[in-house]
């Protein structure tokens, strides 16, 4: 006996050409599928476009722009960019004061005036 062949007490007998439903459900999955696949290639085309007319590579874009991030100030700390605009003139003299208030050893004197001077 087959599925198709038992009846549901409460529904009765199917209608001819009567379908469950799911097909309708296939089909506008497919639809929105192909929308999304569609949207997605407009877009991706006119950023190629746009990236390509202004004169950069559309294909290393990311890393180009990281790159120009990461040899650029904005990730460098307050305290970092301080440091790396002070003299090493500056930064030994500091040093000699704060040796010579006794807030750091002799030893710790040594040490970071060797760190300074390897730069």
């Amino acid at each position: 006996m087959r599925a198709a062949d038992v009846l549901d007490p409460v529904i009765g007998p199917p209608s001819p050409g009567a379908t469950t439903g799911m097909e309708g459900f296939v089909g506008l999955f497919f639809v929105l599928f192909i929308g999304v696949a569609i949207f997605s290639a407009v877009v991706g085309i006119r950023k190629y476009r746009i990236l390509r007319d202004a004169g950069t590579d559309p294909f290393t874009v990311d890393a180009a722009v990281a790159a120009k991030v990461l040899r650029s100030d904005a990730l460098r700390g307050s305290d970092e960019k301080a440091t790396a605009e002070r003299s090493i003139e500056d930064r030994l003299a500091e040093l000699d004061g704060l040796l010579a208030r006794g807030v750091i050893s002799a030893e710790e004197h040594r040490e970071a005036r060797a760190a300074v001077l390897r730069g």
